[in-house]
C-alpha cells in the first residue's frame, strides 16, 4: 500500500529548515481502535526542493546531445547518514531523460530530439517547469557557403592539375636535356678519341738525332762572368761591378781606402751579420734592395765561399727560427725569396753549379730543351701570343681545331 503524504503547512519563519512534528498516523477500519495510531516517533520535515529558471525568456538554446542542467537547492535531504535520496523524473516533451543529481543541480542527458518542447522535473508530489529547451539541429551548408566549397575545390584541381602539367613539362625538358648533354659528351669523346689517335700517330714519328748537331754547332755555353752576371744581377748588362772605379784622382785614394776599410768590415762574421740585420729591420728596405744587397755581398764573397757558407747558414738558422714564430707554413720557406738570405743561397748555387752544368748535366738539358723544341715545331706555333698545339704548358696550349700545313 502508498500513501502519498499530504501537504503540510509550514510556517514561514521555519521555510527552509528541517523540523520535526508529533504527527500521527492510522488507520480507520470498522472502529478498530488499534489500528488508529501507529506511529511511535515525530515525523521528520524537510524543506522543499527548489529550482530555477533557465533564464528570463524561460528559453534555453541547445545542439543535439547538450546536457541540460537546471540549478536549484535542497535537492538532496541533509539525513544523517546520508542514504536518503529523492527520486527525480525530468521529461523533455514526452521524453524521459537520464538524470544525474547533485545538491545544487540536475543533469540531464537530452534524447535524440531537436525542436522546441517544454522541460517538467517531478519529484515526489512536486513538479516545476525551468521553461522551454530549443534544440536546432546541425543546420546543412548555406548556398553561399556550398559556392565558396565548390570554387576552392574547382581552384585546387586546376592548381593540383597546372602543377602536374608544369612538372610533366619540366620532366620532358629536364629528359631532352640529359639526351643533349649526352650526345654532346658522346661527340667530345669521339672528338678527343680521334684527336688522341691523330697525336698518338704524330708523336709515333722518330725525334731526328740530335747528336750531329750538338757536335757541329756545339753547346752555346756562356762564359763565367756572364752566367753570374745573368743571375746575381738580371737585366742589367752593364753593372758598376763590372768597371774600374770612376772617381775624379783627388778622391780616388780616399775611396779606395774606404772600400778597403768596408771590405775588412764585411770580411768580419759579427759585422757582416749585424750589418744584414740591420738593413732588413729598416720598414724602407725593399725586395729589390734586398736582392741588390745580396748579389754584391756575394759577389765580394765569391772567392771566400767557405766563409760565405758560414754566413749564410746563421742567416738560414735565424730565416728558419722566425718562420716558426709567425707560424708560417713550412712550404713557404725559401719560396718566394723574400730576405737577403734566401737570395744569397741562391747566388751561392749559382756559383757552385756552373761547374756541373758545364761539366756533367749541361748537355742532357740542352738536348731535352732541342728535343722538346723541335716536338713543339711539329705543330702550329702562335707568333704572336706564343701558344703551341704541342705545347708543355696549359697556359700556352691551342685548344682550338687548326688546320694547317707543315712547311
Amino acid at each position: 500500500m502508498i500513501c502519498q503524504a499530504p501537504a503540510v503547512a509550514i510556517n514561514s519563519n521555519n521555510l527552509g529548515e528541517t523540523t520535526e512534528r508529533p504527527e500521527e498516523f492510522g488507520f480507520i477500519l470498522d472502529n478498530v481502535q488499534s489500528l488508529l495510531v501507529l506511529n511511535k516517533t515525530n515525523f521528520t520535515y524537510y524543506p522543499d526542493p527548489v529550482f530555477e529558471s533557465f533564464n528570463p525568456s524561460g528559453i534555453l538554446e541547445l545542439k543535439p546531445g547538450s546536457p541540460i542542467i537546471l540549478k536549484g537547492k535542497n535537492l538532496i535531504p541533509p539525513v544523517a547518514g546520508g542514504n536518503m535520496k529523492l527520486k527525480y523524473s525530468m521529461y523533455i516533451g514526452e521524453k524521459q531523460c537520464t538524470v544525474t543529481v547533485s545538491d545544487v543541480q540536475l543533469l540531464c542527458e537530452s534524447p535524440n530530439l531537436t525542436g522546441r518542447h517544454k522541460v517538467l522535473a517531478r519529484v515526489g508530489g512536486m513538479e516545476f517547469s525551468p521553461g522551454m529547451v530549443y534544440i536546432t539541429p546541425d543546420s546543412p551548408l548555406s548556398v553561399p557557403a556550398i559556392v565558396s566549397i565548390a570554387a576552392a575545390g574547382g581552384l585546387l584541381i586546376i592548381f593540383i592539375v597546372a602543377v602536374l602539367i608544369a612538372y610533366k613539362r619540366k620532366s620532358r625538358e629536364s629528359d631532352l636535356t640529359l639526351k643533349r648533354l649526352q650526345m654532346q659528351m658522346d661527340n667530345l669523346e669521339s672528338r678527343v678519341a680521334l684527336e688522341c689517335k691523330e697525336a698518338f700517330a704524330e708523336l709515333q714519328t722518330d725525334i731526328h738525332e740530335l747528336t750531329s748537331d750538338l757536335d757541329g754547332a756545339g753547346i752555346p755555353f756562356l762564359d763565367y762572368r756572364t752566367y753570374t752576371m745573368r743571375v746575381l744581377f738580371p737585366g742589367i748588362e752593364d753593372h758598376p761591378v763590372l768597371r774600374d772605379l770612376e772617381v775624379p784622382g783627388y778622391r780616388q785614394e780616399r775611396v779606395e781606402k774606404g772600400l778597403k776599410l768596408f771590405a775588412q768590415q764585411i770580411n768580419n762574421k759579427v759585422f757582416l751579420l749585424s750589418f744584414i740585420r740591420t738593413l732588413e729591420s729598416q720598414r724602407s728596405f725593399s725586395m729589390r734592395d734586398r736582392g741588390n744587397v745580396a748579389s754584391l755581398i756575394m759577389t765580394v764573397l765569391q772567392s771566400k765561399l767557405e766563409y760565405a757558407t758560414d754566413v749564410l747558414k746563421q742567416l738560414l738558422s735565424d730565416l728558419i727560427d722566425k718562420n716558426l714564430e709567425s707560424k708560417n707554413h713550412p712550404k713557404l720557406l725559401l719560396r718566394r725569396t723574400e730576405s737577403v738570405a734566401e737570395k744569397m743561397l741562391t747566388n751561392w748555387f749559382t756559383f757552385l753549379l756552373y761547374k756541373f752544368l758545364k761539366e756533367c748535366a749541361g748537355e742532357p738539358l740542352f738536348s731535352l730543351f732541342c728535343a722538346i723544341k723541335q716536338q713543339m715545331e711539329k705543330g702550329p706555333i702562335d707568333s704572336i701570343t706564343g701558344e703551341a698545339r704541342y705545347s708543355l704548358s696549359e697556359d700556352k696550349l691551342i685548344r682550338q681545331q687548326i688546320d694547317y700545313k707543315t712547311l
